[in-house]
């Protein structure tokens, strides 16, 4: 028991002695990052704590100033809590939508065989900048869905940031599905586990870390998005929270402190979500890129 306690503290030893130490232009360089990242959400949340008249004071105060939550109250008032359960409401469809679409589109490029099999995993793959690049698609959906008759409903922003977002989350997690044995599915199949419950239960346990990552992402995509919403969508009923956002931009000026505290408070469900995501993404994400 002696000798095992004392392997294991020399193999921790050695772990700590192979780890390498970052340098010290490394060190700078990230501070440099740090402080350039850090500086506009912290100018953002000094401006939303102070009243209107301290913003507009020059030069302006980091400091010195009385902190104040008014900003806060009224961008509730003024429609903010409207927007953030239309966004709460579709990015959680878009996320469930999204896991079910993905991992089914996964499991079929990853185990079964047909023709034009790698052509079409292209194509998928191919529309990843979709996920960043809603803005090149907008004109043919828009008269797309007018002709449809599908303009100002919640669900079809949901179809459309599912559609947006599903190619990268079929592939994160057709790599987590990759970097599973065969074995467990066939002895699976011998127990007597039927291919809908190893696709609907046994795999997603197996790479847990993936459907994570792959949740974040249509989170996000769906959460952030702004222009799709802006152009599909005209009741202030249906707002997301980036359109209430955008319209605390007056016509002679703009709220700069109820922009900046309905800013602070957008980021929180992002920084909530990633915060519990966070370490199950890095893992998804380097099973998502093995190349198979």
């Amino acid at each position: 028991m002696t000798y095992k306690i004392a392997e294991k503290k020399r193999l921790a030893q050695r772990a700590r002695a192979s780890r390498q130490r970052a340098s010290l232009p490394e060190i700078v360089l990230l501070l440099i990052m740090l402080v350039v990242n850090s500086t506009p959400i912290l100018w953002g949340l000094v401006t939303s704590l102070k009243t209107r008249r301290e913003i507009l004071v020059y030069p302006p105060k980091f400091f010195n100033f009385t902190p104040s939550l008014e900003h806060y109250f009224n961008v509730f008032r003024n429609g903010l809590d409207i927007g953030m359960r239309n966004s709460l409401l579709y990015s959680a469809c878009t996320i469930a939508l999204g896991l079910v679409l993905g991992l089914l589109a996964a499991y079929g490029f990853e185990r079964y065989h047909f023709p034009f099999k790698k052509i079409l995993f292209y194509i998928v793959i191919a529309g990843i900048p979709l996920s960043i690049g809603s803005a090149a698609m907008l004109i043919p959906n828009y008269l797309y869905m007018m002709e449809l008759g599908l303009t100002n409903k919640w669900y079809t922003l949901i179809l459309l940031y599912t559609a947006y977002n599903l190619p990268m989350a079929i592939w994160i997690m057709k790599g987590g599905i990759e970097a599973i044995p065969l074995e467990i599915e066939d002895a699976a199949l011998i127990d007597g586990c039927s291919r809908a419950y190893i696709i609907g239960r046994l795999i997603p346990r197996l790479i847990l870390p993936s459907i994570a990552s792959s949740a974040l992402f249509l989170f996000i995509g769906a959460w952030n998005e702004f222009i799709t919403a802006a152009v599909m969508i005209d009741s202030p009923e249906l707002r997301s929270i980036q359109l209430v956002i955008y319209y605390f931009r007056g016509f002679f000026g703009t709220d700069w402190g109820a922009l900046m505290a309905s800013a602070m408070i957008a980021v929180l469900p992002i920084l909530m979500v990633f915060s519990f995501l966070g370490k199950l993404m890095v893992s998804g994400l380097t099973q998502g890129a093995v190349k198979g």
